[in-house]
């Protein structure tokens, strides 16, 4: 049959084979197993007994299978097997069972994996065990003799996924693109530059300063992300709350490392600015002494700064920039210490005044916009993430995906996940073509009329030169160029944004716009 195709050649290594030999006289379903795969082209290379001390009666195998299979449901690397003799598996077990793969002297998938135990309810525990980029499949087959059940299996499972659709942010090997990007700012942090990063709602934001946070936090990096959205908004002041949250986020990142706290001893639920700089400042000395650095990472900065509530130039809420000052005199007082900023607004280091106060940002911290996807970056993202569903998708797709969505990150990943359940899972081979997309699309315009509407009350409430100058471009194309050299910083968001393009020495809007 067609998933025998590209087989795996038998191992003759004798140590594998005795490996094998025990695998199966303590768990005699490997035979059945073993002959399963090799009715498909695909064979058992390696097999141990558990690592862990406490599962000592588990074992595990790895199975690498036949080049159709691979093909199919996009596999490039070895899967693990993991036997348990338990007839209740407990989730301990579970994840000793995902600590095992980080433990073999190999590479191996590193999503996915069999579990078999004779536990009758396996396969609803695994169900409830698994996440979305986690997949346990219960190694039990409707029929042991017949290779197209475990073909069946495969496909219940990985077909079943959808790993386009995301609501939260993405970091690791859910991450894609923003390569230079990434390597910018883990620049500016290097040399303690501050910087800002905005962006359109859903562009990704967070997920750019988690996935920094990962790469850069370490034993002597610590790195605090603080979600600025559910602090109370000005004209009520955000900033007792903002600081209470800080302290207590320090406290426990300095606990958690067994560092010495002592400098934060003195902050109560009270705290006030001079007493956070002066506790903040004596901890920096402190760990500076053993290289410790700290980086302050704040999102959804638009809370301090809601452009619909307060007049952030003149407004009656000098607590905001007093805090910000404390933060930048921090920053040149200690090396070992930085900040960055995220959010929809960048008026918060671009407008010289703010709250009543000269803006301590104003013309000394860097701004970076985030616009959406390249189409190499968009690319990668569909054929990995399409790669671990079984989905191979065509050229045309690609070219269908990014031109409707403009190659906004969530916007692509929406679209792509309404194409993908669409398509057939009763197939051995999925594929995504152009026609899909473009069918998928009507449908889709529909549903995400509101994500762009929000998108556009967000640009005229933060952003209004901008704004007018989008409906110019739309209503009279003709006269936006000579208007946009008039107003050079509102034209340069926009294309930073990527709301406009650039295209034979004219301005366009963004698809993502001409859809509404």
């Amino acid at each position: 049959m067609g998933g025998a195709q590209g087989p795996v050649r038998p191992p003759a290594s004798q140590d594998l084979a005795a490996n094998i030999s025990r695998l199966q006289d303590r768990f005699p379903v490997a035979i059945e197993h073993q002959r399963s795969f090799a009715g498909l082209g695909s064979q058992i290379v390696y097999a141990s007994s558990c690592k862990e001390g406490k599962f000592f009666d588990c074992e595990i195998a790895l199975v690498r299978f036949s080049g159709a299979i691979e093909s199919a449901f996009g596999l490039t690397r070895e899967v693990l097997i993991f036997y348990s003799p338990h007839p209740d598996l407990q989730v301990r077990t579970f994840h000793a069972a995902k600590r095992s793969l980080e433990e073999l002297p190999r590479n191996v998938t590193p999503d996915m994996m069999f579990i078999w135990a004779p536990d009758p309810r396996l396969r609803e525990k695994l169900d409830d065990w698994s996440t979305g980029y986690f997949l346990a499949i219960p190694l039990a087959l409707s029929d042991n003799d017949d290779p197209v059940a475990l073909i069946s299996l495969l496909r219940d499972f990985i077909y079943s996924r959808d790993l386009f659709y995301e609501t939260t942010p993405v970091i690791g090997n859910r991450f894609f693109g923003r390569r230079q990007l990434l390597q910018s700012l883990r620049d500016d942090v290097r040399n303690q530059r501050v910087v800002g990063l905005f962006g359109l709602r859903k562009a990704g934001k967070t997920s750019v300063l988690s996935q920094l946070s990962a790469t850069i936090s370490g034993p002597l990096t610590i790195v605090i992300l603080r979600d600025l959205e559910s602090l109370p908004s000005p004209p009520e002041d955000p900033i007792p709350d903002l600081l209470r949250d800080l302290v207590t986020d320090l406290r426990d990142q300095l606990e958690s490392r067994s560092l010495s706290s002592k400098a934060m001893v003195g902050l109560t639920s009270e705290v006030g600015l001079p007493e956070f700089k002066r506790d903040l400042q004596a901890l920096l000395r402190a760990a500076s002494k053993d290289a410790v650095k700290f980086v302050l990472m704040l999102d959804e900065i638009e809370y301090l700064t809601p452009a619909d509530k307060i007049d952030i130039s003149e407004g009656e809420m000098a607590s905001v920039a007093q805090f910000l000052g404390v933060l930048r005199s921090l920053v040149q007082e200690n090396s070992n210490f930085t900040f960055l900023l995220s959010g929809l607004t960048s008026a918060i280091i671009e407008s010289g005044r703010l709250y009543g106060r000269p803006n301590p940002l104003f013309s000394w911290a860097k701004a970076h916009f985030l616009a959406p996807f390249e189409r190499y970056e968009a690319d990668d993202l569909a054929r990995s993430t399409g790669g671990k569903m079984g989905i191979d998708i065509e050229g045309g797709a690609l070219e269908a995906l990014f031109e409707a969505s403009g190659g906004h990150a969530y916007l692509y990943r929406h679209l792509a996940s309404s194409v993908v359940s669409e398509l057939p899972i009763d197939v051995f081979q999925r594929r995504m073509t152009r026609a899909d997309v473009l069918t998928a699309s009507t449908s889709w315009r529909r549903r995400i009329a509101g994500n762009l509407t929000e998108m556009l009350d967000h640009v005229r409430r933060y952003y209004p030169d901008e704004a007018v100058l989008l409906e110019i471009l739309r209503d009279e194309p003709a006269e936006f160029g000579e208007l946009a050299e008039s107003l050079p910083l509102a034209l340069e968001h926009l294309l930073s944004l990527g709301l406009v393009e650039t295209a034979e020495n004219s301005y366009q809007l963004n698809p993502i716009l001409q859809l509404l």
